[in-house]
């Protein structure tokens, strides 16, 4: 029902910070530095005219928690399970969560399970992604990623940005079909190179 129209708008929210000077290639590789997260959680936040409410940093309870031993590499911590999970943008209608976003940024392009690492030290933007589809059934998902450059983890040098893209476009395309949702997932390489994807 929404996606198409979700990708006009998100993708009109780039260009509309890129226009205000938020966003650049500079800005981009520098994400850590210049707000890069912030300003592309702001662009999935404006959506008011689809009668969503979007509210950032929303925290969602699952009735099933993750399990935090099963999905992490060598896993020794005391809190083994994780029943609340907070999600960049929440989309709400008449109070109910109906979708979510992600903003993942070049530190975590390794944070999704492959054929040469299929367990990961952390609790990942993937395993949130793939437990809330299960969990709470939305209408919809949107990921909004920046693939500019390698961050200085070995993990993510094992692939190139093109082979790490397409890691996560199977990724999105499996966790939506299989759960039956409506997926969004925008991927920028520059400010003149983004694509979307939708399933």
């Amino acid at each position: 029902m929404y996606i198409d129209a979700l990708r006009e708008i998100v993708l009109r929210n780039i260009n509309f910070v890129a226009e205000k000077n938020l966003l650049d290639d500079d800005k981009l590789r520098k994400y850590d530095k210049t707000n890069v997260h912030s300003i592309l959680q702001y662009c999935l936040l404006k959506v008011d005219e689809l009668g969503l409410l979007g509210i950032p940093e929303f925290k969602i309870r699952v009735n099933t928690p993750i399990d935090k031993k099963a999905l992490i590499e060598n896993y020794k911590r005391k809190t083994r399970y994780q029943r609340v999970i907070r999600v960049d943008v929440a989309y709400l209608k008449d109070s109910k969560v109906v979708g979510f976003g992600e903003v993942v940024t070049p530190d975590e392009i390794h944070g999704v399970p492959t054929p040469k690492k299929p367990k990961l030290q952390w609790i990942a933007p993937s395993h949130k992604i793939e437990h809330l589809a299960k969990e709470i059934k939305p209408e919809f998902i949107i990921l909004l990623q920046v693939t500019i450059k390698h961050p200085s983890w070995d993990d993510a040098k094992l692939y190139t940005l093109d082979e790490w893209e397409e890691h996560w476009k199977n990724f999105m395309r499996k966790t939506c079909e299989d759960n039956k949702i409506k997926c969004l997932h925008i991927l920028i390489r520059s400010v003149k190179n983004i694509q979307s994807h939708t399933w």
